[in-house]
């Protein structure tokens, strides 16, 4: 029995060779390792001229303390600006609602609760202008506070990527007096 599977696979090879499967199988697979070994070889030869084309260069001066960075101190002090300024907007609405807050509560009865209260301004037209009077103040105080958190939110990933690139040797960190002539 271990002879004729012996011999069988001396007439399978027999047949595999007569039809040439097993020279084209080996001819491709050496052109494929032939073509990684390529590849591998050019990302090696590109890898080193990039190395001396950045060794050549200086490395890039950045920023690593954002509040030593004066345009983004800039934008903090212009969205504090703007926000105050909202606000100032927005106080003599809020006056106005506290006046008539303490109209409504002499009004009353004494030891009227809050939700008297409110039900008493609900009845009012004037209260209810200033309500939306309040509402659109504080959506013009909110849009620049919004505004500012996406620029910090910003600034902080380009940061953490300036100071990934001091790490890495890539950039040198500015130094506080360069920041500022900025």
């Amino acid at each position: 029995m271990v002879m004729g599977v012996f011999f069988g696979v001396r007439r399978m090879l027999r047949m595999v060779k007569q039809t040439g499967c097993v020279d084209r199988a080996r001819s491709v697979s050496m052109l494929f390792v032939c073509m990684l070994v390529a590849a591998a070889g050019c990302k090696r030869r590109s890898g080193q001229e990039g190395q001396g084309q950045s060794a050549a260069r200086s490395p890039e001066v950045v920023v690593t303390n954002r509040m030593q960075d004066p345009v983004y101190v800039k934008a903090l002090d212009a969205s504090r600006r703007a926000q105050n300024q909202a606000a100032s907007a927005r106080a003599p609405v809020v006056a106005k609602m506290e006046a008539m807050i303490a109209e409504v509560r002499a009004s009353l009865p004494a030891g009227a609760d809050n939700q008297a209260v409110k039900n008493e301004l609900a009845k009012r037209p004037e209260w209810k202008a200033l309500e939306v009077e309040n509402a659109r103040a504080l959506a013009e105080i909110e849009k620049p506070r919004l505004e500012m958190l996406e620029k910090a939110r910003r600034r902080m990933l380009a940061e953490a990527r300036d100071v990934k690139a001091v790490a890495e040797g890539r950039a040198v960190p500015a130094a506080p007096q360069e920041a500022q002539k900025k």
